[in-house]
C-alpha cells in the first residue's frame, strides 16, 4: 500500500513540476522599449523578433517610426 501512496506522490508531484515550467516559457511581456542613445530608440517584440525604430533629428525634431524585420530571420532563411 505505501509503494501505491509514493507512487502517486511522484506521479502528481512531476504533473505539478512540469506545469509551473510550461508556465515560465510563456513570454511574460512581448515588446521592449530600448533606448539605444538620446538620438535612437526601438520598440523590440519578442515574440516574432520584428522591432520599430525611430531616430529623432536635432533640427528637424521626430521622424517616423520605421518598422525592421529581425534579422536573424533573414539569416535563418538562407
Amino acid at each position: 500500500m505505501a509503494i501505491v501512496f509514493w507512487g502517486l506522490c511522484i506521479i502528481i508531484g512531476s504533473g505539478l513540476i512540469s506545469h509551473s515550467l510550461d508556465n515560465k516559457k510563456k513570454v511574460k511581456y512581448r515588446y521592449e522599449f530600448i533606448s539605444v542613445n538620446e538620438r535612437n530608440v526601438i520598440i523590440f517584440d519578442k515574440k516574432t523578433g520584428s522591432y520599430w525604430q525611430k531616430l529623432i533629428e536635432e533640427s528637424d525634431g521626430t521622424i517616423d517610426w520605421q518598422k525592421k524585420e529581425s534579422p536573424i530571420a533573414k539569416q535563418e532563411q538562407r
